[in-house]
């Protein structure tokens, strides 16, 4: 059994190096239409994520009819089509290049969290292109740090975390999270978290579009814990394919006594913020995940 998952690795990281190698061949423009055809083609081929994804999104807009959110969840699926190629584009090109591609609002408000010298921590969610967020961030001149679960073909992992980091971003894994997070927000570095996924362990229970979900408490956790700046950042696709890196002035938390309490309060108002990025652009945020997947016991 071990021989076999191990040929299975090798051959998921052969197929994968030669798709890379296809993709970086094309002129772009192509590139990213051959994307968006892959991810209309899953769509209509996997019924089951389909299914969620479609499921999802009549949850989060009730008031929407069928053909709309069947429109939205098509689309969902190719821009994540086009998120796969536009990270494997990134990792071939150089600082100039990819700075090219995208535009600032906010700067300002990363740069005065900053000036604060307690580290920042960068509320983000698989939203718009999340990989390649981490990259541009880097390619400016910020220290980013990001937390990112390991894959589960360690082969692909590794080629995975070469362009993350090609500009210098460090990827933190779950098993040596805390002290790392810890290290570096005392050197006064960014850490960026994605706070929208489902959490099957400490989770907080708390409200996301109406139902509650179970979500991470890290970050009021953490800056209860550091004194750290929150900023909320997100990277928008635009109609031409360039990138907006959109980043929000700080969040500030409410000052609860009660510690559950401030747990719960605060944490939702990281899920309200992710909210509002999804209900003006939903076809950009990743339905295909399972949210309310973890049940609160009752």
């Amino acid at each position: 059994m071990a021989q076999k998952t191990k040929a299975i690795s090798y051959l998921e990281y052969f197929l994968v190096i030669i798709f890379i190698l296809f993709i970086r061949s094309l002129p772009y423009r192509w590139a990213l239409q051959v994307g968006s055809g892959l991810g209309a083609l899953v769509f209509r081929a996997w019924g089951k994520r389909r299914q969620i994804t479609i499921q999802n999104l009549v949850k989060a807009f009730p008031d929407k009819n069928h053909a709309e959110v069947r429109t939205i969840a098509l689309n969902v699926y190719r821009n994540i089509g086009k998120t796969l190629i536009e990270f494997i584009r990134a990792g071939a090109w150089d600082r100039e290049q990819l700075l090219s591609q995208v535009s600032f609002a906010g700067r300002e408000n990363l740069d005065a969290a900053l000036a604060k010298g307690k580290g920042v921590i960068l509320l983000a969610a698989h939203f718009g292109n999340w990989e390649v967020l981490g990259m541009i961030a880097s390619a400016a001149g910020y220290k980013i740090n990001v937390l990112a679960r390991p894959l589960d073909n360690l082969l692909l992992d590794k080629v995975v975390n070469n362009i993350r980091s090609k500009f210098g971003t460090w990827i933190i894994t779950n098993s040596n999270s805390i002290k790392d997070v810890m290290k570096v927000l005392r050197k006064n570095e960014s850490i960026g978290i994605l706070m929208d996924q489902n959490l099957y362990e400490n989770a907080t229970f708390v409200d996301f579009f109406g139902e509650l979900a179970a979500t991470t408490p890290i970050i009021p956790l953490l800056s209860q814990k550091t004194g750290a700046a929150i900023i909320p950042i997100r990277l928008l696709r635009l109609k031409n394919n360039m990138f907006k890196i959109i980043i929000e002035p700080e969040l500030k938390f409410k000052d609860i006594a009660d510690r559950q309490e401030y747990v719960k309060v605060n944490t939702r108002r990281c899920n309200e913020v992710i909210e509002q990025w999804i209900k003006l652009d939903p076809e950009q945020w990743f339905w295909v995940h399972n949210r309310w997947k973890t049940r609160p016991l009752k």
